[in-house]
């Protein structure tokens, strides 16, 4: 009997003793994988640089709208066609090509007196012009007032750089270089240095258009040439560069 309880007691400590040596076993394999995992992820820098041109305004938008008042309709409404038309043809004289000539809004609206009866009816006809020869400018913006008269309503002109394509290219430059540079101070400050770019993406190029307020005071006579000065434009990218840290 003391024979056979001791048998089993060596047994039951043979099994333990497997059964320990196998979880440490499992456990020593899952510090591997972890280990490993952290090993293998890339070290990156990620920098993002910015870069401004500058350059002329070569285009010269001008909002503006004839204006009438008449008892009916039919009259507010053709007064309106009129005078539109004088002010494009007035544009068209100055150089503009008709393309660039776009009409952007017509609407009539009746007008109230005091007891909200209808007293009579207001027809607006909006026009875009693009001037490409600034040149023609000041010459240009007073003809238009003359041709609409005093239902000549300019809101606003505004420069804009239409052919961009060399600004954003030497803007792009100047926000790769500087995105660069900051790259490799880090990559130095880390004791390493930049490997190959991994990735580049670049925000929206920010171009502000200048817009001046301008209304004509015609009082019935030919309008001056009006000054203009079109001055330059910046236009600003921005690009964010990812690089291998080696």
């Amino acid at each position: 009997m003391t024979n056979r309880r001791s048998g089993t007691a060596r047994n039951w400590r043979v099994a333990g003793i497997a059964l320990l040596a196998g979880l440490t076993m499992a456990g020593s394999v899952s510090a591997c994988g972890s280990s490993s995992t952290a090993n293998d992820s890339p070290r990156e820098i990620t920098a993002v640089g910015t870069g401004e041109a500058s350059g002329k305004p070569d285009v010269l938008t001008v909002q503006l709208a004839v204006q009438h008042q008449a008892a009916d309709v039919t009259t507010a409404l053709n007064d309106a066609s009129a005078s539109a038309q004088k002010v494009i043809d007035a544009a068209t004289a100055n150089g503009v090509d008709s393309k660039d000539v776009q009409t952007a809004n017509v609407r009539v609206n009746p007008r109230y007196g005091t007891d909200r009866q209808i007293t009579s009816y207001e027809a607006t006809q909006s026009l875009t012009v693009k001037v490409r020869k600034l040149d023609t400018a000041s010459k240009l913006l007073g003809d238009l007032a003359t041709a609409g008269g005093d239902a000549t309503r300019i809101s606003s002109v505004g420069f804009d750089i239409e052919n961009d394509s060399a600004l954003k290219a030497t803007a792009r430059d100047k926000a790769f270089a500087e995105a660069k540079s900051r790259a490799e101070q880090y990559a130095k400050l880390s004791g390493g240095k930049l490997g190959e770019v991994r990735t580049v993406s670049e925000g929206a190029a920010v171009r502000p258009t200048t817009t001046r307020q301008y209304t004509p005071d015609t009082a019935g006579v030919a309008a001056s040439p009006v000054p203009i000065e079109s001055g330059e434009q910046s236009l600003t990218v921005t690009v964010t560069v990812v690089w291998k840290l080696s």
